[in-house]
């Protein structure tokens, strides 16, 4: 299936057109597609027992191949290496000297280098999730420890870091998280990063920054659950120039919100005080203010009377 309008109306259905041998594996799918300089499609696959193969396409998914390697891990989530290789973590089931496996492969998935990560291995019900950055680093978040040999409770959930495509990295534990099950992670265009749980009843949604990972934040959520906003967040345009920039203090936006034009002028401005209320000011092509209003929450206060805008 395909959609052209961000998920709104889809393509009808249609099954994969393999070509070329195809080797043993499960259709299921893992939480990784990634795409290469050319323009292959690679999208990683259960194989039999404690591998993971993964399926390519050269024509935008209207062909796939067995790639022909397995990965060293059930559940290998993927992500395309700053060189162009193809790395996989973990998966379940798998590990290298008490360690989750890392494998990769700088042939299109025929072949694969393993070596350990600092991770502990997964077990049933657990599968980890990898994504790049716009910041250029790796984002990895899954359990700390297979669940099943620890008790039903599980022993919690981390996110980590690194700089060095999964060479080193910096992790911090999720705080009141159990665990985060069969995860998968995104960011959005104002690089926050969202984590999506199973597992949980109900599932959990969590939101972080890089800086809640990096220099720290508070552990306690607020009244509204939020505890991993933490910070100055700042999001660059294709030129390097700041496009988006906004500090958080315990999950609310704090100090004054900015959004540039490419060019680096100011498009707006959003000014939040310590009592929920914000001025909005919005300028012109010349840099002058072309609007300003006085919000709380989502409510227009009324200029005359302080209080919100009867409609």
């Amino acid at each position: 299936m395909t959609s052209g309008d961000n998920g709104a109306t889809w393509s009808p259905v249609e099954f994969a057109n393999l070509e070329g041998p195809v080797g043993k594996f499960t259709p299921q799918p893992i939480n990784s597609v990634v795409r290469d300089k050319n323009g292959v499609i690679y999208l990683p696959v259960d194989g039999a027992g404690s591998t993971a193969v993964l399926f390519a396409s050269r024509d935008d998914g209207k062909t796939w191949y067995d790639t022909g390697g397995r990965t060293a891990g059930r559940h290998t989530t993927l992500v395309m290496g700053k060189d162009g290789s193809l790395i996989g973590f973990g998966g379940k089931n798998s590990e290298i000297d008490g360690f989750m496996p890392k494998a990769m492969s700088r042939d299109g998935g025929k072949t694969y280098q393993t070596s350990k990560t600092q991770f502990r291995p997964l077990g049933s019900g657990q599968r980890p999730s990898i994504i790049r950055l716009a910041s250029g680093r790796l984002f990895f978040v899954a359990d700390l420890f297979d669940k099943k040999k620890l008790g039903p409770t599980g022993a919690g959930a981390f996110v980590a870091l690194s700089d060095d495509d999964g060479a080193t990295w910096k992790t911090r534990q999720l705080p009141n998280i159990v665990t985060v099950g069969y995860t998968t992670a995104t960011q959005a265009p104002n690089g926050v990063v969202h984590i999506v749980t199973s597992k949980n009843v109900p599932a959990v949604h969590i939101e972080l920054n890089e800086a809640w990972v990096l220099v720290g934040g508070p552990e306690d959520p607020d009244a509204h659950g939020q505890y991993r906003l933490q910070g100055k967040q700042t999001f660059y345009n294709e030129n390097h120039r700041k496009l988006w920039e906004v500090a958080y203090e315990r999950g609310r936006k704090t100090g004054t919100e900015t959004l540039w034009n490419p060019d680096g002028s100011k498009r707006w401005e959003r000014r939040y005080t310590a009592g929920g209320e914000w001025t909005w000011t919005i300028f012109d092509a010349s840099g002058n203010v072309a609007a300003e209003s006085r919000w709380k929450g989502k409510d227009l206060l009324d200029a005359n009377t302080e209080g919100p805008l009867t409609r």
